[in-house]
């Protein structure tokens, strides 16, 4: 019998075994596929924030390129590069190199389409901004006494101190003496006079605009040897005259530069920029105030390095050293002692009456 209680419990046990494995295995295997669906979708999800995160990122980097694009400009190819107004002026004969600089310059288009232009040559013949008086006070008001001034000038002019005259320039009656002949072609004069009272032999002369002149005379007028000072005296700060002085000396005639002669200029170098040369002594010979014959010249530069040149000149004119011109029509006026196949250019129109600079002249 108990055999028979044991058999029937294994049978019952096994059908029990067989129903649960029925009834719990479908949720086993719905439990598996949700997991699996789940581990799939997680999988898929991180690979598609992965997509999103790197494309925010290559969104911010552009916007972030974008906004430092505005703040700090890209600086420009040095293939975009013309040449300097220095390099117009002070330039060799073409070569393959220079070709190209102008083909750069000629293809090189801004934004709005337009060519980007060339700088003019520098002007082969400076001529000094001539200051119009306007000081900060009244120097009608200031006492002037013309002869005693114009003698101690003399004295200093005699021994040639021209640190003294440099200084007493500067002071308020010798600016008021010249003050007085505002807008005229009058001078004071104190030296020898002929027997007309002209001035004639040795003496010394005020004009407007800080203009004096000491040397020989002839009945009336500046003949023989002498020297011509320009002072650009400025009363507030100099912002667009770069002339400080300018003086002319050699041989006169009839009031105007005859023969040989030099002249030499001072600038305020705090406005001497760029690549510009600037004409600091000519040295040649004058006939009737303008250039004519052979010149040395030097330029200036705003690092205060010099460059000479040789020209000649005809009656007011530069001879042109060659047949050569640039795309504007600018020609060979200088050519550099240091390098024969460098020029300097100048426009025609520009090339004529070419002198002494600011020079008053009484009728």
């Amino acid at each position: 019998m108990k055999k028979l209680f044991e058999e029937d419990d294994n049978e019952y046990s096994g059908i029990d075994r067989a129903k649960i494995l029925v009834t719990v295995l479908p949720f086993i295997l719905i439990v598996v596929i949700l997991a699996v669906t789940l581990v799939v979708n997680s999988v898929k999800k991180k690979g598609e924030d992965s997509g999103d995160l790197q494309q925010s990122i290559m969104e911010y980097a552009d916007e972030n390129m974008d906004a430092q694009a505005k703040e700090s400009p890209l600086q420009a190819d040095s293939s975009s590069v013309v040449s300097s107004k220095e390099d117009a002026a002070v330039s060799p004969e073409k070569t393959e190199s220079s070709e190209t600089t102008e083909n750069a310059a000629d293809q090189f288009e801004d934004k709005t389409g337009e060519k980007e232009p060339v700088s003019e040559p520098a002007d082969a013949s400076p001529t000094p901004f001539q200051e119009t008086m306007k000081p900060q006070k009244d120097y009608s008001k200031v006492t002037f006494h013309e002869q005693e001034q114009l003698q101690d000038m003399m004295a200093y002019w005699a021994d040639n101190n021209q640190k003294a005259i440099n200084e007493l320039v500067y002071l308020d009656h010798y600016i008021a003496m010249s003050w007085s002949l505002k807008g005229t072609k009058n001078f004071y004069y104190y030296g020898e006079k002929n027997g007309i009272g002209q001035p004639n032999g040795k003496g010394i002369a005020v004009y407007a605009d800080n203009q004096y002149y000491y040397g020989d005379w002839s009945n009336g007028k500046r003949s023989g040897n002498g020297t011509w000072m320009h002072f650009h005296i400025h009363q507030t700060k100099n912002t667009n005259d770069l002339y400080t002085y300018h003086h002319y000396t050699g041989g006169w005639a009839d009031d105007l530069p005859q023969g040989e002669g030099s002249e030499h200029y001072d600038y305020d170098m705090n406005l001497v920029t760029g690549n510009d040369g600037y004409v600091t002594n000519r040295i040649g010979s004058y006939d009737g105030g303008l250039v004519n014959g052979e010149f040395y010249l030097i330029t200036l530069y705003e690092d205060e390095s010099t460059k000479e040149w040789n020209a000649t000149a005809d009656h007011g004119a530069w001879v042109y050293q060659n047949e050569n011109k640039d795309k504007k029509g600018n020609r060979t006026v200088y050519v550099e002692v240091q390098d024969p196949n460098n020029y300097v250019w100048l426009h025609p129109k520009k090339n004529t009456g070419i002198g002494v600079p600011c020079l008053i002249v009484p009728e």
